[in-house]
This record gives structure tokens, sequence and C-alpha cells, in this order.
């Protein structure tokens, strides 16, 4: 019996497990790129309501609400907000003399995390400690003004 040549189009085993292989790379290389992609998005989240929270903190004080009761009694309770200072200073402005102003410092958790370890199943950002800070100056203008805003005195009439 005479063997007839194989004229067959199909790929060797070696080949087709190359392919997979180099597949497979692929596929890690973009589930590790999403991954930190997430967790980027987490902490910038975070942030986000970090800052907003002390926007809100900064018009009170420039309203001329007293600091001491801006966390206990007008803003709610933020779980990402771990401390807030509000230190009064005064600022010497050339041409308008003294001029009051507020040093607000702030320290936010970037992470909601338990832990840092794929082990235990959660993958984070970071450690469930770390912690970012911010200060800034805010300048009050009733400096300016005869007397207070009616939104203030509402503010303060209504705690």
């Amino acid at each position: 019996m005479k063997q007839q040549p194989s004229n067959s189009k199909g790929y060797t085993l070696i080949e087709a497990l190359v392919a997979s292989s180099i597949l497979l790379i692929g596929i890690g290389a973009a589930s590790s790129m999403s991954l930190a992609m997430v967790t980027r998005e987490e902490i910038n989240e975070r942030a986000n309501k970090a800052f907003n929270y002390i926007d809100n903190c900064t018009q009170l004080v420039q309203l001329g609400v007293d600091p001491a009761i801006i966390r206990t009694q007008i803003l709610p309770d933020c779980d990402i907000i771990s401390r807030v200072t509000i230190e009064p200073h005064a600022a010497n402005i050339a041409r308008l003399g003294t001029v009051q102003r507020w040093w607000i410092k702030f320290a936010y958790t970037t992470t909601e995390a338990t832990n840092a370890s794929i082990i235990e199943g959660a993958w984070t950002g970071g450690l469930k400690d770390t912690e970012r800070q911010h200060g800034f100056y805010v300048y009050k203008s009733d400096h300016f003004l005869d007397g207070d805003l009616p939104r203030v005195q509402y503010v303060k009439a209504n705690p």
C-alpha cells in the first residue's frame, strides 16, 4: 500500500502551546493593569470625598461659624477624614493691615481595606492605616464687612 503525502493545513501541538502561552501572558498583564486602575480609582474617590468635606468646612469657617462646632454639630461624620485642626492666625497684608486667617489641616485615609495581602483575599491600595495630610490657609472676609451675612446669622441661630 502506497502512503499518500499529507497536505493537512493544521497546527502542530508545539505551535498551539506556544500561542496559548503568549495569549495567557497577555491576559495576565491586562488583568494586572486592570487591578492597578481599580485601586487607583478607589484612592482617587476617597481623596475627592475628603476634599469635598474640607471644602464645606472651609466655607463654614469663611462664613464665621465657630470652628469648634463645625465637625461636631454641623457637618456629618465622615469615616474618611481622620482628623481636622482649625487654628486662627493673623496675617499682616500691605495696605490692608491685619486680616484674620485660619490654618486648616486635615488627614484622610486612602483605603478602607483591612489588610494589604492578597493571601487574605483583599487587594488594596496600601495598608489600612495609610494617611495623607494637607494644610492650607483660609482668609476670612469679615474684616471688610460691617456685620455677619444673613446666612451666618441663620447658621449661628440654628445649630
